[in-house]
C-alpha cells in the first residue's frame, strides 16, 4: 500500500520531437516549482574516490546527452521529506523498447478492458510512492501536463482524486500561465464521453467503474451523476440486489450505494421503491430497508456528527498510509460520515408514507428510534474524537524526520527533544572514547582537513543519504570540533529508524547540531541524560 502517482504511455501515436519539447516544459515546471524540489544524483567530492550519492538542488541530470536527459524528483527542500524518485526521461525511444499490448487506438479505452488484468497502459513512465509528501503535487502537475499534450495516448493514474488534481491544477496555473485540464480518468463525464465512442450501452457502465478514479462510493455515484435516468438506476440496483443477496444489508457495501443515491441527488422515494418494491429486486423488506437507510445518518441532526467530519481526508491531499489504513476503518464503521445531505423528519415522514402508504408512520418512527440511538452514539464520541484530533495533531509535527527541516530548536516536541538529547549524549560519549583511545585518531580529530576526509568516507560506507546543501556544509566546514563531533556521530550505531533520522539532523540543520553539542559541554544535562539511560555506559559502541 503507498501513494502513487502513474504515468502510463502508448508511444506508438506520440511524435518524438512533440515528445521533446514536453519533456522541456515538464523540467521547467518542476524546477519552478514551489516549495523548491529535491534532485538526485552523483557527485565528486574531493578527496574521495567514488561519486557520491546525494539530493540535489538541480532535477536535471546529463542535460548534454539527449538520448540519456532526465529530470529526477524524490522530494522537496522546505521539508527535506524524500520518497521515491520519479523519473522522465527527455529520448522516446528509451520508452519504445518496453512497449506493451495497446489494442486500441486510445490508451483510456483499451485500459477500461475487461479482460486485462489491471488499468495501466501499454507502458510504465514513472509509478514511484510520494507517501504523499509536497512532491506529490508537483509530479502529478507534470503528469497532468503530459496527458494534456498526449491525450490519447498518456494517462495519469494511481491513488489520486479529483480534489488532488484540482490543487495540482491551481498550484501549476502560475507556473504555466493557463490551468491544466483534469486529467480523464478523474473527470466523469469527459470519461463517459471517451468511453462511449468504443463501448455499447451494455459495457459501458463496467468500462467506466473499471477506470474513474476517486474515493469509497465515488464511482456509483459518478454513474448516477452521468447517466440520467433509468440506465443508472437499474445499474444501482443491480449492485444492491448484488450486495443483498451475498451479505447482510446491513454492510457497509449496501450503506455505500444509498449514500452515493443521496449524494448524486436521486431522491429518496425512487430508492425505496427500487430496492424494496420492485420486481426485479432485491426486495429488501421496508424494515431492513430502514436499517440501512439510519447507517447512512440522514435523519441524525449534523451537529451530532461534525466533530467526525474531522476525520476526512481534505479534499485537496493525498492519504498517507496511515491515513488511508484509518479511511478504511471509518468507512466499514461510520460510513455515514460520507453523506453531505440532510432530510428533514418531515420530508422523511413524507417519502416513507408516498412509498410505503400505511406502514410509512411505523417505518419513519424505526428511523427515527435508530437515528436517535446513532446520535446519541455520536455525541459520545464527540469529546474523545476532539482529543484524539487534538493529540494527533501535536504528534503529526512531533516526528524525528521532521527535524532535519526545523526552523529551531525551540520549536522542538517532547518526543523531539527526547530523541536529541539521546543522540547528542552517544555522541559525546563517544567522541570522547575517540579522542582518549588511538593517539593516530586523536591527531585526525584535531585537523580539519583530515577529519572532513574521514567522514567523508564513513558517510558514503554508512549510506548516508543528504542533501547537496549539507554536503556543502560539511565540506566548508573549518572548525575541527565540529568534524569531530559529525565523526563520533556517523561512527554510532544507528540502526532504528529514529537514530538515523536524529543523525541525519544533525548534519542538515546546523542551529540543532549546536544545540545538540551543547548538550556534550554541559556537565548537568549529561549526567541527568546519563541517568535516564540506566548507566553512563548505555548506548556505547
Amino acid at each position: 500500500m503507498g501513494v502513487h502517482v502513474i504515468l502510463d504511455i502508448d508511444p506508438r501515436g506520440i511524435d518524438e520531437a512533440e515528445w521533446a519539447a514536453t519533456y522541456e516544459e515538464t523540467l521547467a515546471l518542476v524546477s519552478a516549482w514551489q516549495p523548491r524540489l529535491l534532485g538526485w544524483g552523483w557527485r565528486a567530492i574531493e578527496g574521495v574516490r567514488v561519486r557520491v550519492p546525494m539530493y540535489m538542488r538541480s532535477l536535471g541530470r546529463d542535460v548534454d546527452d539527449p538520448k540519456r536527459a532526465r529530470w529526477h524528483v524524490v522530494g522537496d527542500r522546505d521539508s527535506l521529506q524524500t520518497a521515491e524518485g520519479q523519473v522522465f526521461y527527455r529520448d522516446l525511444g528509451r520508452y519504445a523498447a518496453q512497449l506493451g499490448e495497446c489494442p486500441d487506438g486510445d490508451i483510456v479505452v483499451t485500459a477500461a478492458m475487461p479482460d486485462r488484468g489491471d488499468t495501466s497502459g501499454p507502458v510504465r513512465v514513472f509509478s514511484g510512492r510520494t507517501r504523499g509528501y509536497p512532491y506529490h503535487f508537483a509530479v502529478l502537475a507534470a503528469a497532468m501536463l503530459i496527458e494534456e499534450r498526449f491525450p490519447q495516448h498518456a494517462m495519469v493514474w494511481g491513488e489520486i482524486d479529483r480534489g488532488q488534481v484540482e490543487q495540482a491544477r491551481r498550484l501549476s496555473a502560475p507556473l504555466l500561465g493557463r490551468e491544466l485540464p483534469l486529467p480523464v480518468r478523474v473527470d466523469a463525464p469527459r470519461l463517459i464521453e471517451r468511453l462511449r465512442a468504443r463501448y455499447a450501452a451494455g459495457a459501458l457502465f463496467g468500462a467506466f467503474k473499471r477506470v474513474f478514479l476517486g474515493e469509497a462510493g465515488e464511482r456509483y455515484e459518478a454513474v448516477l451523476r452521468v447517466f440520467p435516468g433509468e440506465d443508472a438506476a437499474k445499474e444501482w440496483q443491480r449492485a444492491l440486489r448484488a450486495f443483498a443477496e451475498s451479505r447482510s444489508q446491513a454492510s457497509s457495501d449496501a450503506v455505500r450505494l444509498v449514500i452515493a443515491w443521496l449524494n448524486a441527488g436521486r431522491g429518496l422515494r425512487e430508492a425505496c421503491r427500487l430496492a424494496c418494491l420492485a420486481p426485479e429486486g432485491p426486495r429488501i423488506s421496508p424494515e431492513e430497508f430502514i436499517g440501512i437507510l439510519a447507517s447512512t445518518w440522514v435523519a441524525v441532526p449534523p451537529p451530532a456528527h461534525g466533530p467526525l467530519s474531522a476525520l476526512c481526508k481534505p479534499l485537496e491531499t493525498p492519504h498517507p498510509t496511515a491515513s488511508w489504513c484509518g479511511a478504511l476503518f471509518l468507512d466499514a464503521t461510520m460510513t455515514g460520515r460520507r453523506l453531505r445531505i440532510h432530510i428533514e423528519p418531515a420530508a422523511l415522514s413524507a417519502d416513507l408514507s408516498a412509498v410505503f402508504g400505511d406502514r410509512g408512520p411505523a417505518l419513519a418512527e424505526q428511523l427515527r428510534e435508530e437515528s436517535a440511538k446513532l446520535e446519541a452514539q455520536l455525541r459520545e464520541l464527540a469529546d474523545d474524537t476532539n482529543t484524539i484530533l487534538a493529540e494527533i495533531g501535536g504528534a503529526a509535527s512531533d516526528t524525528t524526520e521532521a527535524l532535519a527541516a526545523l526552523c529551531s530548536a525551540e520549536a522542538m516536541g517532547p518526543q523531539q527533544r527526547t530523541w536529541v538529547r539521546a543522540m547528542a549524549w552517544r555522541a559525546a560519549k563517544a567522541l570522547a572514547r575517540l579522542r582518549d583511545g588511538d593517539p593516530k585518531m586523536a591527531g585526525i580529530l584535531d585537523d580539519a582537513a583530515q577529519g572532513k576526509r574521514l567522514l567523508a568516507e564513513l558517510l558514503i560506507e554508512r549510506q548516508f543519504l543528504l542533501t547537496e546543501d549539507a554536503w556543502d556544509g560539511v565540506l566548508a566546514e573549518r572548525e575541527p570540533e565540529v568534524v569531530a563531533w559529525w565523526i563520533a556521530l556517523v561512527g554510532l550505531r544507528a540502526s532504528e529508524l529514529d537514530a538515523s533520522e536524529v543523525c541525519r539532523a544533525f548534519l542538515e540543520n546546523a542551529e540543532l547540531r549546536a544545540y545538540a553539542m551543547a548538550i556534550g559541554r554541559d556537565e548537568a544535562a549529561m549526567r541527568e541524560i546519563g541517568e535516564l539511560a540506566g548507566t553512563e555506559s548505555a548506548g556505547g559502541e
